[in-house]
């Protein structure tokens, strides 16, 4: 097909949710809590690594329905540069070694629900936590410093200054950490953090245009879509100096990814319940330069329960590959759940 200015081509689909596309360009999937790896492109697949399975769970997640009720996924997954992988599930947190396949569980969610993102900086693995009854409690970032191994409380936030920790991600041009967090009044905001993170800088507090999840960081600003579920949400551009943004498009729904593929820009938007704006579809949304985005795919929420049964949505990989490839993955969209979508873009 082509969108726009940048011809998009799909080479077909394969079960799984996206989670990761490394620098050799490998692509990494997972289909319930077995994560599978693919060397030539997404043609054939082999097991890469494993969370180990616990309880009457994984029996009662051999239905698609249940599985969403549980969350039985991986929600995210990172590598270090020593090959060492990182993921996270309902649980809590994962790791395997080089060349281990059985993964090892390293950290216990003990409150509210899983970290939404990791952010992997060298042999550092942080998060903040995430869930709907922090708003009265101390909120936490967690820091490990040993390559995953272990975990130690790292920031606290005040009690009552946030809801939850959306993500937090490393700014390779700036070396420091922004931190994105959300959701009501004065709770929402963007944050650049010092490596020791001991100190927060805020940009932006205090609106819906503040309340991310995740950017792709340029060298002079951060580009995102907003998430929010009681405003018109926007994909902008925010300068990394001032803190001043502009809205440079429109979409239909709060966002919950954003990514690189080689030179090409994605963002994705999600279906949840807006009065604002109550659209029943979910897109994946490209550029090169941030400025012109074009929908080169939209999917419709499936009809089941927004809170039980997830949201509708499009989810993108971490990508570090330098090459114009991507994938995505549908969550809770007719037609699309659980199937990742293999893509090629023109590299000029």
């Amino acid at each position: 097909m082509t969108s726009g200015l940048i011809p998009v081509q799909v080479h077909g689909q394969v079960p799984g949710r996206a989670l990761y596309i490394d620098r050799q360009g490998r692509l990494y999937i997972s289909r319930l809590y077995d994560v599978f790896r693919s060397d030539d492109g997404g043609v054939t697949w082999q097991l890469d690594c494993t969370i180990p399975r616990v309880g009457i769970k994984p029996m009662l997640a051999r239905s698609t329905l249940v599985a969403r009720l549980l969350r039985y996924n991986i929600q995210t997954f990172g590598i270090m540069d020593d090959g060492t992988r990182i993921a996270v599930a309902r649980e809590g947190i994962f790791r395997a070694a080089p060349n281990e396949v059985q993964m090892t569980q390293v950290f216990r969610i003990r409150r509210g629900s899983r970290p939404m993102n990791i952010c992997i900086d060298g042999q550092r693995v942080i998060f903040g936590e995430y869930g709907d009854d922090y708003s009265k409690l101390q909120v936490y970032i967690y820091i490990s410093e040993d390559g995953g191994r272990s975990f130690e409380v790292g920031y606290m936030f005040p009690r009552g200054n946030i809801r939850h920790v959306h993500n937090v991600m490393l700014d390779p041009y700036l070396d420091h950490y922004w931190v994105f967090v959300g959701d009501y009044d004065a709770q929402p905001g963007i944050g650049a953090m010092s490596k020791d993170l001991k100190t927060i800088e805020w940009l932006r507090r205090g609106d819906q245009k503040s309340r991310v999840l995740a950017s792709i960081i340029q060298k002079d600003e951060l580009i995102f879509g907003t998430d929010s579920n009681i405003e018109q949400n926007y994909i902008i551009r925010m300068e990394k100096s001032t803190g001043r943004i502009r809205e440079v498009q429109e979409i239909e729904g709060s966002s919950l990814h954003a990514t690189v593929f080689g030179g090409v820009f994605a963002i994705s938007s999600s279906v949840e319940p807006n009065p604002v704006s109550p659209s029943h579809e979910c897109s994946l949304y490209i550029s090169r330069d941030g400025d012109t985005w074009s929908r080169i795919q939209s999917h419709r929420k499936d009809l089941y329960n927004f809170t039980l049964f997830q949201m509708g949505t499009l989810v993108l990989p971490i990508a570090c590959n330098a090459q114009p490839k991507g994938m995505f993955s549908g969550q809770a969209v007719v037609g699309a759940h659980n199937l990742v979508t293999l893509l090629s873009f023109d590299a000029h």
